[in-house]
């Protein structure tokens, strides 16, 4: 009777209908990953006869930002979409995918997005312990970014020192501190009126980002540099995906893991191509660092990337067994 009762005070939002499954996610409806997972709902729908019915709930209804992988983890949701610095601390060994260059080669050129994510989604036995009650059916670990500032352009670290800048995650902000400017914690909804207003200096950010929130009204300088990545994820309850028949789990399986990364991935890719195209039409000033601009970047960030490998062994990680393996897939690459 208490299960009952607890069962039916829930919101109706928050209870699965027989042969539904909730997938929740905190981006608006226009963004791409919500067009993306109502496909992949289709395509699963489609292969399954029906077993696994997945119905998408967009721009954080079934709860906010923070909270998606609590709401998979709980099953609340059955499936969410996450971005893992939302929760500082929550997923220590997947934040080591932000030490400063990993994903870069020796002159500084990033992977792309497409490339990291499918090298990021092979590493789930290592990454398994950081998701408890889910499953990971892919991640996608985004690569291009930059200092996109009002009138500064960046081209070596000293030309952070006394800045404002807004980090887009816990490790990004140690690495502003690492440079001598000072991280500020803004929304991105009103990032474009902050830096416009002197608030901060400029921000971490990408292109897409950029075009989505406007930044072209107030950023004239974005120097991109591969010293840092977003990792998010698309999660399952390991009960709900237990729980279902062999044809829903035969279904999922077959259209996420590795190749499915690579394809989501590639979206980010076009989406940050149109992106910056968008910055530059509007007459944004644009310079890559790489070369011995990347090494000076590489050489200043080095006891950031110290500390975060030596807080991860001090907690018992095989942080050199991680680092290892994706040095060696890239090599592949």
């Amino acid at each position: 009777m208490a299960a009952t009762a607890a069962t039916l005070a829930m919101p109706a939002i928050g209870r699965a209908q027989a042969g539904k499954l909730k997938l929740s996610h905190y981006l608006p409806p226009q963004h791409q990953i919500n067009a993306e997972l109502m496909r992949w709902a289709d395509e699963v729908r489609e292969k399954s006869g029906g077993a696994a019915d997945i119905e998408v709930f967009p721009a954080g209804q079934m709860g906010p930002p923070p909270r998606q992988y609590d709401l998979a983890r709980t099953g609340v949701s059955d499936l969410s979409f996450i971005f893992t610095a939302l929760t500082p601390g929550r997923f220590p060994l997947v934040d080591a995918l932000s030490i400063p260059f990993l994903f870069a080669d020796e002159d500084g050129n990033p992977v792309t997005t497409a490339q990291a994510s499918r090298i990021a989604t092979s590493l789930k036995d290592r990454t398994a312990a950081e998701f408890q009650g889910t499953e990971l059916l892919y991640a996608v670990v985004t690569t291009s970014g930059g200092w996109f500032m009002r009138d500064k352009l960046i081209q070596t670290p000293d030309d952070m020192k006394g800045l404002r800048v807004r980090p887009t995650s816990a490790a990004a902000a140690a690495q502003i501190v690492a440079l001598g400017a000072s991280p500020a914690t803004i929304p991105p909804t009103e990032l474009a009126d902050a830096i416009a207003k002197g608030v901060v200096d400029g921000a971490i950010f990408n292109f897409e980002g950029g075009k989505a929130f406007q930044l072209q009204q107030s950023v004239t300088k974005v120097s991109t540099l591969a010293n840092s990545v977003g990792y998010f994820a698309l999660v399952m309850n390991s009960d709900s995906l237990a729980g279902l028949p062999e044809e829903g789990r035969r279904a999922i399986a077959e259209t996420t893991g590795p190749d499915a990364a690579a394809r989501v991935g590639g979206l980010y890719d076009a989406a940050e191509g149109a992106g910056r195209t968008f910055m530059e039409e509007a007459d944004v000033e644009v310079i890559d660092l790489r070369g011995d601009a990347a090494n000076a970047f590489r050489a200043a960030l080095q006891p950031v990337a110290d500390k975060q490998i030596a807080d991860l062994k001090a907690a018992g990680h095989d942080i050199d067994g991680l680092i290892a393996e994706i040095k060696a897939k890239m090599a592949e690459l």
